[in-house]
């Protein structure tokens, strides 16, 4: 069974920033895109990925699928 973690970024290109917020494990019983859109919505995170591992422990992840989320992108110019 493979088990899966969103990652939020913080991400403003004029400022050079990109970095994590916060790692969520992702229930995989449930919908995953609505699960992602909900951590989006908690941390105002323009950019969530999801990585998928093989092991609970989550040792070797690989990128699963990348979420962007144009209503949390910085203004700033």
């Amino acid at each position: 069974m493979k088990n899966y973690v969103a990652v939020t970024y913080d991400v403003c290109e004029h400022n050079g920033l990109y970095e994590d917020m916060n790692e969520y494990v992702l229930d995989s019983s449930a919908d995953i895109d609505q699960q992602v859109m909900g951590f989006a919505e908690k941390d105002i995170a323009p950019l969530v990925k999801v990585y998928e591992s093989v092991t609970s422990g989550f040792e070797a992840l690989t990128l699963y699928k990348e979420y962007r989320f144009k209503e949390y992108e910085c203004n700033c110019e």
